[in-house]
């Protein structure tokens, strides 16, 4: 279940022609979803963690490669 950030009241998921999107009939507003937004948020990190871990591997490989020749 998803909540409204501002009063913790249910969020109601609606869809119109430019996507879904979330609406709290307590406060009356349209709220975005943060449950979405921190897992998506947390992703990016996990992927940036990634490609850093393979530029250092690479970096390594490189340098073990230098030092053979």
């Amino acid at each position: 279940m998803h909540k409204c950030p501002c009063c913790s009241g249910q969020l109601l998921h609606y869809v119109r022609k430019s996507g879904p999107y979330w609406f709290c009939s307590h406060c009356w507003q349209e709220m975005p979803d943060l449950a979405s937004i921190v897992a998506a948020q947390k992703q990016k990190q996990r992927l940036e963690r990634l490609n850093s871990s393979l530029a250092t591997v690479t970096q390594e490989k490189e340098l073990v490669g230098v030092g053979s020749r």
